[in-house]
């Protein structure tokens, strides 16, 4: 089973915004070459480049969650998760909105990881550690039966 869930309209034209401010930039830095020097000029860029990762990221955030002989988990394009079937003590799915993680993406709290695009439902898998990973995803619902079907089956 592959399931994958795109980032929202919002945060897409939000990344595209931020590409186009770093577009602006990089003119910007041209232009302070002939006034103030290179080296100084090139420092100006400094936040640029944060701007040119965060719109990257934004604009192609999506999760993306494959069953196989394991769960693999990703946030497109900067993190992946491969849990074993056997260290999943359950699986179930919850009303999960993006205050629970304090906002949208890749978030993290005490004792649990969020993969959040707004607010939808997720799939919950707890770690026999205790661990949780909440996954937001268009069919909850089926993942999490395709997941369980997958721990009663072994």
């Amino acid at each position: 089973m592959n399931e994958t869930t795109n980032g929202p309209a919002w945060m897409k034209v939000l990344g595209a915004s931020l590409l186009a401010s770093f577009v602006g930039m990089v003119v910007f830095t041209v232009f302070l070459v002939g006034q103030i020097g290179v080296s100084s000029a090139t420092l100006t860029m400094l936040p640029g480049v944060l701007l040119l990762a965060v719109g990257l990221v934004m604009l192609n955030a999506s999760i993306h969650v494959r069953l196989t002989d394991q769960i693999e988990l990703q946030f497109r394009p900067i993190w992946r998760r491969r849990i074993a079937f056997v260290d999943v003590a359950s699986v179930r799915t919850q009303a999960e909105t993006w205050y629970q993680f304090g906002g949208v993406g890749l978030r993290w709290k005490p004792n649990a990881t969020g993969l959040i695009l707004g607010h939808r439902p997720a799939v919950v898998i707890t770690t026999r550690q205790g661990y949780e990973y909440v996954v937001q995803c268009h069919n909850a619902e089926e993942v999490a039966a395709a997941i369980n079907e997958h721990l009663t089956s072994k």
